[in-house]
């Protein structure tokens, strides 16, 4: 069976209103490297830093992500070139996430280099649930630790999960409902929700 995850915990934003966050970058690590140790999952990380002495890839924390990047990586992990296909394929996000209410409502993932004075909100979840919707993988998994995540869920036509009777299982856990903040907790390394997972 072959597992598939992308991690990534952005603690870093260019966006004066958008102060840089303690937690996303060992929310990630320890995520990732449960999944690598108890999960058997192959991990890519970002943002992607190499230890000195061990050389081993671990998620940086001044870092930053930007919307292209994080594009790629996705694309990368929910619809691979190849016949290899994964079994699993599993996104978690700590992050700022960003909600536009003007209008039609829309929820977004923000990236570093984020600019909602320009319309610039970091990657759109209309966008993740269309990639989810043509990726072959048929375990698909987000975990979304950020404020608004919950925007993911708001449509069931395209983000079923299950797709009923397609032979596709999605699991979906967001940190907050699209119109709740998330939070980091005083006194631990880790977000509320990443502590629990």
């Amino acid at each position: 069976m072959i597992r598939d995850a992308l991690v990534v915990g952005i603690n870093t934003y260019q966006y004066s209103d958008l102060r840089n966050l303690q937690a996303p970058a060992e929310d990630a690590e320890a995520i990732a490297q449960r999944l690598e140790q108890d999960g058997e999952f192959r991990v890519w990380r970002l943002p992607e830093a190499i230890h000195r002495e061990t050389h081993q890839p671990f998620v940086g924390k001044k870092r930053g992500v930007k919307l292209s990047q994080l594009k790629q990586a996705l694309v990368k992990l929910f619809l691979p070139e190849g016949n290899s296909i994964p079994d699993t394929g599993l996104f978690y996000f700590s992050g700022h996430g960003l909600r536009k209410t003007l209008g039609i409502p829309e929820g977004f993932l923000a990236t570093s280099d984020v600019n909602p004075d320009v319309e610039f909100n970091g990657l759109s979840l209309k966008w993740l649930r269309e990639l989810l919707r043509k990726s072959p993988i048929k375990q698909q998994i987000v975990w979304l630790d950020c404020c608004h995540s919950g925007e993911l869920l708001n449509f069931q036509q395209e983000a079923d999960p299950g797709e009923q009777g397609k032979g596709r299982d999605r699991c979906f856990i967001a940190a907050s409902r699209e119109f709740e903040l998330s939070f980091e907790e005083i006194g631990s390394d880790y977000s509320v929700l990443t502590k629990v997972l």
